[in-house]
């Protein structure tokens, strides 16, 4: 039998660490697919092949809580309802969330239950889009207009976005009239590492989430909606484990197994998800 999550998971819920599916594609706006994404995702980053520890040494053997798939519902607005109330409840309890989506869009509902932390948390955003349309197609829910729902939140303090290299006029000029909480590192101009954001305080609380067509499609072809010119899977690594803030949860989202080669996709989304839970079991008090 194949070990889940290369040794990691747990079915004890009072594991401080907890992983959930998210597989809904509702929101997506051109190929559909990445509600199989998390299924993907767990096929392919078995213990047959990778192992528990990760590159800084922390072993998370049964450290994880696998609280398996929430399934979408009737609609996306009940779907979304049941991702928000399960995200609150995880942090009420103190717990720190990971999740596989899914499309973008189930990152606003998660965001949106980051408010029961009680203070301003920092988001950051690893992207080819910027997601900024304030309406994209008629809809305000599509997975293309994440980012502003973002912005919209009183209890996000900011909004960082790296990789960003499809930005046109209309998402241009949103980035203007938020330009007080949003920060845009775009690939062109992202050297050999990505910076930390200087706006951030040390020790801030953190949430990250990775849209995997931030990547180079060289590194990660399994996605909808792939963009030249992307990030490494170094430079995001790198970014995930030296980190100087807090984090408190992240997702990552738009993986569509149909357009993968050999799981390389879903074992590279996997294997960030490994790094920051392993950056976060590091941290905790």
């Amino acid at each position: 039998m194949p070990v889940p999550f290369a040794g990691c998971f747990t079915s004890d819920p009072a594991a401080k660490l907890v992983f959930a599916g998210l597989p809904d594609d509702s929101q997506s706006s051109f190929r559909r697919g990445a509600a199989r994404g998390p299924a993907a995702l767990r096929l392919a980053y078995d213990g047959d092949c990778n192992n528990s520890t990760s590159e800084s040494g922390c072993d998370l053997a049964g450290k994880v809580f696998d609280a398996g798939d929430l399934p979408p519902l009737s609609d996306w607005s009940a779907t979304a309802r049941s991702f928000r109330e399960f995200a609150a409840a995880q942090w009420r309890a103190g717990k720190i969330p990971f999740f596989a989506g899914g499309d973008h869009a189930v990152t606003v509902p998660i965001a949106e239950a980051l408010a029961v932390l009680g203070h301003p948390v920092h988001i950051i955003q690893l992207d080819a889009h910027p997601d900024l349309y304030p309406v994209y197609e008629g809809s305000t829910t599509s997975h293309a207009c994440v980012a502003a729902r973002l912005l919209e939140m009183s209890h996000v303090a900011s909004l960082t976005q790296y990789g960003i290299r499809t930005e046109n006029a209309v998402q241009a000029d949103c980035a203007r009239r938020h330009s007080g909480r949003l920060r845009q590192f775009h690939a062109r101009t992202i050297g050999v590492s990505l910076n930390y954001p200087a706006h951030i305080p040390h020790g801030a609380p953190v949430y990250i989430t990775l849209d995997l067509d931030a990547f180079d499609p060289a590194f990660a072809p399994g996605v909808a909606h792939s963009v030249p010119g992307g990030l490494t899977p170094r430079q995001v690594l790198n970014f995930l484990q030296f980190a100087p803030w807090s984090l408190v949860g992240m997702d990552v989202v738009e993986l569509n197994p149909d357009a993968d080669a050999n799981h390389l996709t879903a074992l590279l989304a996997a294997r960030c998800l490994h790094e920051a839970m392993a950056f976060a079991m590091a941290h905790l008090a």
